[in-house]
C-alpha cells in the first residue's frame, strides 16, 4: 500500500507539469500574433496630383493633392515620393483642407508636409494640400507621386499609394539646320604673252595682272597659294636659258631692283595680304607654293578680291626666245 501511494503522488506531479507547459505555449503565439497586425497599411482613395505649370524645369510651379484617408489614425507627416529626377525649388504650403497647418520641405524627390500638433484623422476624410515654389523635374514624360501618412513614430497609417501620371512637356524645340560647304572661286586671266624689246624702254619692263575672287562661308575662313613650275622665266632655247626670279621667295620680298628680272606683288580687298608684299615689294615664285593671302572666317556677301601684278624686266642680258612659266593659285577653305 506505502509503494502503490507513492506511485500516485509522482503521477500528479507530472501532470501538473504538463499543464504549465500548454500555459505557456498558449500565450507565445497570443504574443505573436498582436505583434504583426499594425504592418497591414491601407492603401489612400481618391487620390489626385495636378500642376499649375507642365514644362520640363519650369520653376515657381505648385503641385496640388487631394486624397481620401483609408485607415483611423494620429497623422504627424505626409510624404510626397515625387518619381524622375530633377525636382527643384523650396515649397510653400498654400492650402491645407482636412489636416492641422503645419510646415512643408523637400529633399530630393520627397517633399513632406509636418504637422505641426499630430492629430487623429479619422478614416475616409478628405485631404487637400496645395505647395507652390516648386521646380519641375527633366526630361520630358510621365511622373507620379507616391503618397504616405504616418505617426510621429514614425510609422505607416496608408499607403504609400501612387497618384496619377503627370506628363511633363518640352519648352524646347531641336532645330538642326545643315548648311553645305561652299566655295567659289575665280580666275579672270588664264594666259598672257608678253612682248618685249630691251631697245624700248616701254617694251623692256612690263607688267600683267591677275585677278581672283574668292567667296566661301568656311567658318574658319581659307587660305590662298601661288606657286609656279620654275625658278624664274625659262627658255627652250639652247642652253634653256633664264629671268631670275627677283627674289627666293616672300622672305627675302625686295623694292623692284629692275632688269632682268621676274616677280609679283599682291593687292586684295577683304582678304588679308601677307606682308611680305606691303610697299609693293616683290617675291619671286618658288615650286613649293607660298601662302600670299588669307581670310580668318566666312567671306559673307561679299567676295574677296587678290590681284596679283607679274612684272617682267629684261635688258641686252637677256636671251633672245620664248620664255615660259605655269603659276598655279590653290585656295583652301577652313571649315572647321
Amino acid at each position: 500500500m506505502h509503494s502503490a501511494g507513492a506511485v500516485l503522488h509522482r503521477s500528479s506531479a507530472a501532470r501538473r507539469r504538463s499543464a504549465a507547459g500548454l500555459a505557456v505555449t498558449v500565450v507565445a503565439w497570443t504574443l505573436f500574433v498582436w505583434s504583426v497586425a499594425p504592418a497591414h497599411a491601407a492603401a489612400l482613395t481618391n487620390l489626385n496630383w495636378s500642376v499649375s505649370n507642365n514644362q520640363v524645369a519650369a520653376t515657381g510651379v505648385t503641385y496640388s493633392y487631394s486624397f481620401k484617408t483609408a485607415t483611423t489614425g494620429t497623422i504627424k507627416t505626409i510624404t510626397f515620393a515625387v518619381s524622375g529626377a530633377g525636382l527643384g525649388g523650396t515649397p510653400a504650403i498654400v492650402k491645407n483642407y482636412g489636416i492641422p497647418a503645419g510646415t512643408v520641405a523637400r529633399s530630393g524627390q520627397t517633399i513632406t508636409y509636418t504637422v505641426t500638433t499630430a492629430v487623429s484623422v479619422a478614416a475616409s476624410v478628405p485631404i487637400y494640400i496645395e505647395l507652390s515654389g516648386l521646380t519641375n523635374g527633366t526630361p520630358a514624360g510621365g511622373y507620379t507621386t507616391s503618397i504616405t501618412t504616418q505617426t510621429s513614430v514614425p510609422a505607416t497609417i496608408d499607403g504609400p499609394t501612387t497618384s496619377n501620371t503627370v506628363t511633363l512637356a518640352a519648352n524646347n524645340t531641336a532645330v538642326t539646320v545643315t548648311l553645305d560647304k561652299s566655295l567659289t572661286f575665280t580666275l579672270d586671266t588664264t594666259a598672257f604673252t608678253l612682248a618685249m624689246d630691251p631697245s624700248l624702254p616701254a617694251l623692256a619692263d612690263q607688267s600683267q595682272s591677275v585677278g581672283l575672287t574668292i567667296q566661301t562661308n568656311a567658318n574658319s575662313g581659307y587660305t590662298l597659294t601661288v606657286s609656279d613650275l620654275a625658278a624664274g622665266l625659262q627658255s627652250a632655247g639652247t642652253g634653256n636659258p633664264v629671268i631670275a626670279d627677283v627674289s627666293s621667295g616672300k622672305a627675302t620680298s625686295v623694292t623692284w631692283p629692275g632688269a632682268p628680272k621676274f616677280g609679283y606683288t599682291v593687292t586684295g580687298t577683304g582678304a588679308t595680304v601677307d606682308a611680305a608684299f606691303s610697299a609693293s615689294k616683290y617675291a619671286g615664285y618658288v615650286a613649293a607654293g607660298e601662302q600670299i593671302a588669307s581670310r580668318a572666317g566666312p567671306t559673307g556677301g561679299t567676295a574677296d578680291t587678290v590681284t596679283i601684278a607679274n612684272r617682267v624686266a629684261i635688258d641686252f642680258t637677256a636671251a633672245t626666245g620664248d620664255y615660259t612659266d605655269t603659276i598655279t593659285y590653290t585656295v583652301t577653305p577652313n571649315f572647321t
